[in-house]
């Protein structure tokens, strides 16, 4: 694997020789780069990339280490690069909403961001529909736009383009692979496998107002884990909580900010593992088995952990909650 750089201008400078990376993607979506002081060659401002590979990003800072002679470059990746900036709504507008085509909605909130000098969004249909999609106030352009592709069952797609010198990114399904790639003890790998149902079903939600006039919404879970304002458990079964949102501007909004607490609190399985390099993508499926109590589920992979040394790469996928 080569890993190249370019000047501010992201004018190729040619290949990196005796460094290491590392990348996380779908966590903290930054990077750390080291080489020996001698080979010394970014500023801040300056790109690595991989031709036609998601890995690559934009240095941030550097630093010298004169006693072990190591110069560090830190920055933010493609995917860094989305989560600082922020979908706000329109003036006068409490959300955002849009529809269409997957791709023709990237890229407007490419443009509405400010990033198109950097991202590309191709100039062709992803035969993805997106309907109504109401985004949350002020959330982070990444976190957006993959939750608002994972409603439609898409995922990001994210490439850099070495000859037109920008990054490539485009709606594409999720592909789901638990049958091909299923995780297992079988193969001694850790894993954590949890079903939880405990969790809370009902959440209470207090807004704004004194006592009596005190606004109250009823969240509740349903029987396949949808949040709804019907109550599906009931007795021994009802687990109940209170969320204080006093400051809420409206009901609306404490809706919303119940939704997402709810969300944090409610009954979840979860598969916790790591594997090396497959053929998959941030958002895809696949699957693990424990074989001793019978429980299989299926996960999406959030996130990708790349270490390159030297031309040679090492990847681990992590799926579920750490």
């Amino acid at each position: 694997m080569e890993v190249m750089y370019a000047d501010i201008n992201r004018l190729p400078q040619g290949s990196l020789e005796k460094y290491s990376i590392d990348l996380e993607l779908g966590g903290g979506n930054d990077f750390e780069l080291q080489m020996n002081v001698r080979n010394h060659c970014m500023s801040a401002g300056c790109i690595w990339y991989v031709e036609n590979e998601e890995y690559g990003g934009i240095v941030d800072d550097v630093k010298v280490d004169t006693d072990k002679s190591k110069v560090y470059y830190s920055g933010r990746s493609w995917r860094g690069i989305l989560e600082k900036k922020v979908i706000r709504p329109d003036t006068g507008k409490d959300y955002l909403t849009v529809s269409g085509d997957a791709n023709d909605i990237l890229a407007l909130l490419i443009k509405r961001c400010d990033l198109v000098d950097l991202f590309v969004v191709p100039d062709m249909s992803s035969g993805i529909q997106i309907s109504s999609y109401q985004f949350p106030r002020y959330i982070d352009l990444h976190s957006g736009t993959v939750q608002m592709l994972s409603s439609a069952g898409a995922k990001l797609k994210i490439t850099y383009d070495d000859k037109e010198s920008c990054v490539n990114i485009s709606a594409i399904p999720i592909s789901d692979l638990s049958e091909k790639y299923e995780y297992s003890d079988d193969y001694g790998m850790k894993i954590i496998i949890e079903k939880k149902k405990g969790g809370t079903n009902h959440l209470i939600c207090l807004g704004a107002g004194e006592l009596a006039a005190r606004t109250v919404i009823d969240l509740y879970v349903g029987k396949n884990g949808e949040i709804t304002e019907k109550q599906a458990y009931f007795g021994e079964y009802e687990i109940a909580e209170i969320y204080d949102y006093g400051n809420s501007g409206s009901s609306s909004e404490l809706k919303e900010k119940g939704i997402e607490k709810l969300k944090e609190l409610k009954s979840s399985d979860s598969v916790s593992a790591s594997f090396q390099k497959l053929d998959v993508d941030i958002g895809d499926i696949v699957g693990g088995r424990n074989r001793a109590t019978g429980i299989v589920l299926k996960e999406q992979i959030t996130q990708e952990i790349v270490k390159i040394k030297n031309g040679i790469e090492t990847i681990t996928y992590k799926v579920g909650e750490e």
